[in-house]
């Protein structure tokens, strides 16, 4: 059994008074536990005028590093580790991370990261189609919403796609 931490979108666009604390607990986190992953890796939320999000919900947001960029407090992280670009909910629409993730051997994934009901759901529920064990952290996760979204989302992967924990 090998094992990836994916730590999904924890950018400054994402920054609201639902999210606060969530960059320093996801690198204490890391901190503490990155010897019991084979990998850790990042994704980021890149958003362009030929986006899905742009053309079908003329959403414009995460166009500029003002959105885009890590959170202060992983700016080490994100340069120690993979960073994989994306630009709609999920990243398995391009066939770099899945490679990179058999190229590694992975079987059982954990999550952390923004937004619970929208990036991460949608990673845990690929992840699970692909075959992957999947876990959500769900301390490390926060919608930036509202938590009432992070609360559903985690009932949702609980109830149909890994464990939650």
């Amino acid at each position: 059994m090998k094992k990836a931490l994916v730590i999904i979108d924890p950018q400054k666009g994402f920054e609201t008074k639902h999210t606060e604390g969530i960059a320093s607990r996801i690198k204490d986190y890391v901190a503490k536990n990155s010897n019991n992953y084979d990998v850790v890796l990042f994704t980021q939320h890149k958003n362009h005028s030929d986006s899905y999000l742009a053309k079908n919900f003329e959403w414009y947001g995460f166009m500029d590093g003002r959105e885009y960029d890590f959170m202060d407090e992983l700016s080490d992280l994100t340069a120690q580790y993979p960073v994989f670009e994306k630009d709609t909910y999920g990243i398995f629409t391009t066939p770099k991370l899945e490679n990179y993730l058999k190229e590694h051997e992975i079987t059982n994934i954990d999550i952390a990261g923004i937004d619970t009901e929208n990036c991460v759901l949608t990673f845990a529920r690929d992840a699970f189609d692909r075959g992957y064990i999947v876990t959500v952290l769900k301390d490390l996760c926060r919608s930036h919403s509202a938590p009432h979204l992070h609360e559903a989302a985690l009932e949702i992967i609980e109830e149909n796609i890994g464990e939650v924990r």
